[in-house]
């Protein structure tokens, strides 16, 4: 496998690596299996969220509700898991099938209403988000402890955190992304007319990708439920734009037919820990939101700035 796919990562790769450096500086008991667990807990959140993100963004679109459908699979899993293996295994079903559902509306809308993603996706953030505060009006409810444990523990230096994402990525998402539908996600991204003409079904494409970012966003919102242990129907509303943030970071065009999975994990990776590693520094909680920007404008900026010096040099090879 050729390393230079994997270029447009590389970028997110090195922010990663200096932030991490800067921490165990700052903190050198992050290097511990107790401190990597809670680095690995912290960001496979949004990790998921990223690639729920990411799978819309090929298409060319961009998907608002992520955060809303993070915050309806929470409100879900916490009212309704109970104690038993049987109803949590039932209610992981239930949210991954009400993710998943909450995508095919939003593909729907967007391919056969015609309607702009941002705008689809903008009016259901709200919709799914009534959905949550429906079943959870007040923060709350519960998960078994072994739930918890299975998803956010740790076997000595390993965090399960990085399992159940591996997993995903592996089990779910990579095979889907190397067959044809994935081809067709790439194609309908990069250039709609042209898929078309090539015999792709663009509709059943758009909507097949919103159904898998669905799909991945109730992940991140059943591990976030094992982190918290409670539910809270406001709880994904960082996710959304800190999503976008990690797959643009992560070496991923907006305009679609361009990214892997590799460089939004590692950003979301970063985004998530920015926040520790300011507090580590000293930065007074009432500058850390600032400066969490500022580094996320500079990141994104030269991420920007990388992405589209690689188009125009994609575009001058194929002319």
């Amino acid at each position: 496998m050729s390393l230079r796919r994997y270029k447009s990562s590389l970028l997110a790769i090195v922010g990663l690596a200096l932030l991490l450096g800067y921490y165990w500086y700052q903190q050198p008991l992050i290097v511990s299996p107790f401190g990597f667990r809670l680095l690995a807990n912290q960001g496979t959140t949004l990790a998921l969220a990223a690639l729920a993100q990411l799978t819309v963004v090929l298409t060319g679109g961009v998907d608002l509700s992520v955060g809303a459908i993070v915050s309806l699979s929470n409100a879900i899993a916490a009212t309704y898991m109970g104690d038993s293996p049987w109803s949590v295994f039932g209610v992981v079903l239930l949210t991954l099938g009400a993710g998943a559902g909450a995508g095919l509306v939003n593909g729907l809308l967007v391919a056969y209403g015609r309607i702009q993603p941002i705008i689809v996706t903008l009016a259901t953030l709200y919709v799914y988000s009534g959905f949550a505060l429906l079943i959870r009006p007040q923060p709350g409810g519960s998960v078994p402890g072994y739930y918890a444990s299975a998803l956010t523990g740790a076997w000595g230096w390993l965090p399960y955190s990085l399992i159940v994402l591996l997993a995903v990525t592996l089990l779910f998402r990579m095979p889907i992304m190397r067959s044809r539908l994935g081809t067709a996600i790439y194609a309908v991204g990069d250039n709609p007319g042209g898929a078309h003409m090539s015999g792709i079904n663009v509709p059943r494409t758009l909507v097949s990708a919103y159904v898998i970012g669905g799909f991945l966003a109730a992940c991140a919102g059943l591990f976030l439920t094992a982190q918290t242990t409670s539910g809270d129907a406001s709880v994904g509303t960082s996710y959304t734009l800190n999503s976008v943030a990690a797959v643009v970071f992560g070496g991923a065009i907006l305009g679609g037919g361009r990214g892997l999975a590799l460089g939004p994990i590692v950003a979301a990776f970063f985004i998530s820990i920015i926040i520790s590693v300011l507090f580590a520094a000293g930065v007074s909680s009432f500058y850390q939101s600032v400066f969490q920007g500022a580094i996320l404008i500079l990141v994104l900026m030269f991420g920007n700035a990388w992405t589209l010096r690689a188009r125009n040099r994609l575009q001058v090879l194929r002319s």
